[in-house]
């Protein structure tokens, strides 16, 4: 963090936050909910370890993003898990076929899990399945597509992993696995 301008010490002495300094206290909101989502997933995720899932949690992607989760199967498919912790006012629907939380424009959120799969999917040289597991909001109709992505609430999360799983192929899976471990390094924040 940079220093402050005297401006600025006297606006937060007053108790008055400029328009950069609301930014910043909303980016650190977001990053604490996506954190607390995050390990909500992961805790949902355990009982798959004992199924010949491998769970690779928060991967580096390119220079500087991350994804929530790297799953593979015990069939050798891989999937990118990523998470959201958003607001139960609102309903999770598609609105004229892009990704809304209420009245809020998500579909960003669609164009991120399809780089972030994509970056995987280079990196494993295996096709990628992008999932997004919704916690707190409804999801409208239990779960939906919308370009290539689920988007589904995190309650059916085990259902659906569980429900994709093909013919059980350890060795591939395995392969895969510490593939993804090598060439996917932790993500250090």
């Amino acid at each position: 963090m940079g220093r402050l301008r005297w401006w600025q010490h006297l606006v937060a002495a007053v108790g008055v936050q400029t328009p950069e300094m609301r930014r910043k206290r909303r980016h650190r909101e977001r990053c604490a909910a996506g954190s607390i989502g995050e390990q909500r997933t992961h805790a949902m995720l355990q009982p798959l370890l004992g199924e010949g899932w491998s769970i690779l949690p928060d991967r580096r992607v390119g220079r500087s993003a991350n994804v929530d989760h790297v799953l593979v199967g015990p069939d050798g498919q891989a999937f990118t898990l990523d998470t959201k912790l958003w607001s139960g006012r609102y309903r999770v629907r598609l609105v004229g076929g892009l990704l809304a939380h209420g009245d809020h424009d998500r579909d960003r959120q669609v164009d991120t899990a399809l780089w972030e799969t994509g970056e995987v999917s280079k990196a494993l040289g295996v096709p990628v399945t992008p999932l997004i597991v919704v916690h707190n909001a409804p999801v409208e109709g239990a779960g939906f597509h919308v370009r290539g992505v689920a988007v589904f609430p995190a309650d059916r999360l085990l259902e659906l992993l569980r429900g994709n799983v093909g013919r059980p192929n350890p060795r591939e899976a395995r392969r895969l696995a510490q593939l993804a471990e090598a060439r996917l390094p932790q993500y250090v924040k």
